[in-house]
């Protein structure tokens, strides 16, 4: 993997952009790289095919990274150049042309994006998450992928070292549990072959209490998002914002701390009504993500306005004291682990915590005390296995 090292110091200078603008940039313009450059070895283990609306996963930094997707050279002022065999991100400003690296696709992901098959798009690579996306199928009743596939895709990433975490993104049932019912065995079938963290990112059930059954199934990390979720355009149709919050303030009283989240999108309202949002949020336990979109149109007022609200949400998670070691870079959003990135100089601007996905005593001490929490909710809720029907 192609990422960079940086070292930290005091020194700020206001010309030099901040990771964060960059990684805004290059998510609302995209990004053009010339056929010859596509051509390298480097450049083309992260491409396939490195067409137009293709999207390319850069690290900005050690562990700062970013998907942007590939443009005609005549509508990206992003270009990707390559000088003494390093690569360069160009946006025609001669002072910040900072370099960056691409990361390689793993030869699993890469065949299946060659296929370009339903199932090749329902799967993707976040730093070191593997997501999958499943969606209810034949009138709820099925998942659109089989639990013997969806095994071999983790195998594939683990054998490859390409992931350290596997998340689970669950589109939209009308059934009251949101499909967990469907999902029970996937999660129990991933936690007993690999020894892994997997994630829940969905709606919430219409019944609180498939919270505790979702948990006591082996999900260890729970994202209810309040914006930004794939279909997300009808989500205010189907849930309420107040249904979402009652959820995930049910969920934090279940799920250990810190491993509770949501992801909000920064639109037109004031920035005060932002900031309150996440302290209500950050106030019951919850982690607040700001998600990161392509807007029609690109304007430098787009990252002040993110600059600020990440600089609460980075004030606000130290005043509520909220654990972050669950967090991991994450390619489209600014969590309280990477504000950092986002409000200091790059020479000193690192993550707030390290992870516990990297660390292998780290993970292997959270793993034994998920199971033993797991096993204690599992005795005291199986009465709520009954009146689920499960």
């Amino acid at each position: 993997m192609n990422v960079l090292n940086t070292s930290h110091g005091t020194k700020t200078d206001l010309k030099i952009k901040t990771y964060g603008q960059r990684k805004l940039e290059l998510i609302q313009r995209g990004l053009y790289i010339s056929p010859d450059i596509l051509e390298s070895p480097d450049v083309a283990s992260g491409v396939c095919p490195g067409v137009p609306g293709e999207e390319v996963t850069l690290a900005l930094t050690e562990n700062l990274i970013v998907k942007t997707f590939l443009k005609p050279k005549d509508q990206s002022p992003m270009i990707l150049k390559v000088q003494n065999d390093r690569l360069f991100l160009d946006s025609g400003d001669e002072e910040n042309q900072p370099e960056v690296g691409i990361i390689p696709l793993p030869a699993f992901l890469k065949s299946l994006l060659k296929d370009r098959t339903p199932l090749s798009e329902n799967i993707c690579l976040d730093g070191y998450c593997l997501n999958i996306f499943l969606r209810a199928v034949d009138k709820g009743e099925k998942l659109n992928m089989s639990r013997e596939y969806i095994i071999s895709i983790v195998q594939s990433a683990f054998e490859e070292g390409a992931a350290d975490l596997v998340q689970i993104n669950m589109d939209y049932c009308d059934k009251k549990d949101r499909g967990f019912q469907l999902l029970a065995p996937i999660v129990d079938a991933i936690k007993t072959k690999f020894k892994t963290f997997v994630a829940l990112k969905g709606f919430p059930p219409q019944e609180k209490n498939t919270i505790d059954l979702i948990y006591a199934a082996g999900f260890d990390l729970l994202d209810f998002p309040l914006s930004g979720f794939a279909g997300a355009d009808a989500e205010g149709e189907i849930l309420s914002s107040q249904q979402v919050h009652e959820a995930l303030e049910y969920a934090v009283e279940i799920f250990p701390q810190g491993t509770v989240w949501t992801e909000l999108v920064l639109g037109p309202e004031p920035l005060d009504f932002v900031k309150q949002k996440i302290d209500q949020l950050t106030g019951k336990g919850i982690v607040p993500q700001l998600k990161l979109v392509a807007t029609s149109m690109y304007t430098g007022k787009d990252y002040w306005r993110i600059k600020e609200v990440v600089r609460h949400l980075r004030d606000a998670a130290e005043r509520d004291r909220l654990t972050l070691k669950w967090l991991y870079p994450n390619c489209r959003c600014v969590s309280p682990l990477d504000t950092q990135y986002f409000t200091d100089d790059p020479s000193s601007a690192q993550l707030a915590a390290k992870p516990v996905y990297r660390s292998r005593l780290g993970k292997k001490a959270f793993e034994g005390f998920a199971a033993l929490r797991r096993k204690l909710r599992i005795k005291d809720l199986s009465d709520s296995y009954e009146s689920a029907g499960l």
